[in-house]
């Protein structure tokens, strides 16, 4: 059992860090919105931060062909566990100092430095960091359950790129709704 929940895992990481990298490599204006935004996160002159950012993508990029296969699984859940530490700071640090800037998380406009983001990114290091302690070898068993553990693990990446914000962004709507409507 163990085995095919490290399985989910790792499709789960591998497809946020695949769709992250195909993002913002899809089109020269994706990296350079993603440059913009590390530009602002970071304080860093645009020529500083080019490289920065060349060197973000890469680690997605590599982090998501690292988990590929299961020899090499463990280190690719390394380098998205420190890959997801650095993002906590950066979000941390953004919203202590007040910088309102996108993150452009997945190439296309993204959302705006907050909370929100911050969870998602300790969610995803949370589901990283036992493949880093435990690896993620193929789990015995059929092909039935294999696919299954696939398949669970490319629906949580899904959600996480295609409906966190929007979900984050309707439950704020609702929570706030009241407040401004008593006032």
């Amino acid at each position: 059992m163990t085995g095919h929940l490290l399985l989910v895992c790792r499709a789960l990481i591998l497809g946020v860090f695949a769709v992250a990298f195909v993002g913002k490599v899809r089109s020269a204006s994706r990296f350079h919105g993603f440059v913009s935004s590390v530009r602002q996160l970071t304080l860093l002159p645009e020529r500083a931060a080019t490289p920065v950012a060349a060197a973000v993508v890469a680690g997605e990029g590599l982090a998501a062909v690292l988990l590929l296969a299961p020899g090499t699984s463990r280190v690719g859940f390394a380098l998205a566990s420190a890959l997801l530490v650095v993002f906590v700071g950066v979000v941390v640090r953004a919203v202590r100092t007040g910088v309102f800037a996108e993150c452009r998380c997945f190439g296309s406009r993204g959302s705006v430095m907050g909370q929100a983001m911050l969870v998602r990114n300790l969610l995803l290091l949370g589901i990283a960091a036992p493949g880093v302690v435990l690896g993620a070898p193929v789990p015995p068993g059929g092909p039935v359950p294999v696919a299954l553990a696939l398949a669970a693990g490319a629906l949580g990446a899904w959600g996480f790129t295609r409906w966190y914000d929007r979900l984050v962004s309707a439950i704020m709507k609702r929570l706030l709704a009241p407040a401004r409507d008593a006032g």
